[in-house]
């Protein structure tokens, strides 16, 4: 259900009135939006969505909306941020804000140097974060984790990638209101994690192709996956499907169920949260 503000809920109730500490909340909190998920750990179930304008202040967001509100089991929060850094663990020690800085900037006035350990690659993400925004996080959860928003995407499509068995490269893209993020899997490896700049489709078809080139994956047998503010048959998608053949939406995690309940939702905003469980204690 989507009203003129730009919210949009979709709920099962069927299970509102159980204990709080059943469920998983995550959260994905960008410049513009917090995007929300609900998992009923007992029933293996997603009981909703939600998407919210952010108005830069977390509390106020949650007192708003009181499905926010509750001592859930762990609340997982990725932080959306073009400033991050995925290296190999035990070669580099990016907790140091002077290594960080080689390769990308950071303002230690007003932004904590994060980071998350990858399970699935021997790597690890250091990411920056405003600091005002990580102390709201603590203050506005008891049982919470922060993360780089990019953290369980890589975990989701690495695994779901090693188990097609087909050795072929695929690419990931996920479209912010104004970025692309970009992450290039290919011969048993990540190649790529990166965010660009962009203004609309030809932006994102350029970058897209670019990346392809210069990985040398060819968009005739590499798998394209999107999400985030792209819908099949979109300019964006249209634009995209003129040189890639395998196109598909970011998929939920494996195993996941989703309420049926949760009817017209768009899945390349929502489907890919699923992939913070992978992220719990």
């Amino acid at each position: 259900m989507e009203n003129p503000s730009g919210t949009e809920e979709y709920f099962d109730l069927s299970f509102s009135e159980e204990p709080a500490s059943y469920y998983y909340l995550l959260l994905t909190i960008d410049q513009e939006w917090v995007h929300a998920a609900w998992y009923h750990s007992t029933k293996n179930l997603i009981t909703g969505f939600a998407r919210y304008p952010n108005q830069n202040s977390l509390k106020g967001l949650i007192e708003q909306h009181p499905y926010l509100r509750s001592e859930f089991k762990e609340v997982i929060v990725g932080v959306q941020n073009e400033n991050y850094l995925v290296y190999p663990k035990h070669v580099l020690d990016a907790t140091n804000p002077n290594i960080f800085q080689l390769t990308n900037a950071f303002n230690e006035d007003h932004e904590s140097l994060m980071n998350g350990e990858l399970v699935s690659l021997q790597a690890s993400i250091a990411f920056a974060a405003p600091s005002d925004l990580i102390t709201e996080i603590y203050n506005a959860f008891k049982h919470v984790k922060v993360i780089s928003h990019v953290h369980p995407r890589i975990e989701q499509e690495f695994n779901a990638w090693k188990k097609t068995r087909t050795g072929s490269p695929m690419l990931s893209v996920h479209v912010w209101n104004d970025q692309l993020d970009i992450r290039a899997y290919k011969d048993g490896k990540i190649y790529l994690a990166n965010t660009y700049f962009q203004s609309g489709k030809e932006d994102i078809a350029y970058y897209v192709l670019y990346a392809s080139e210069l990985l040398e994956i060819d968009p005739e047998g590499a798998q394209l996956s999107l999400s985030g503010s792209v819908e099949i048959g979109d300019p964006a998608w249209t634009l995209l499907a003129q040189y890639w053949k395998k196109m598909e939406i970011a998929q939920p995690l494996e195993n996941i169920k989703i309420s049926e309940s949760l009817s017209d939702f768009s899945h390349s905003r929502f489907d890919h949260l699923t992939h913070a469980l992978l992220c719990v204690s």
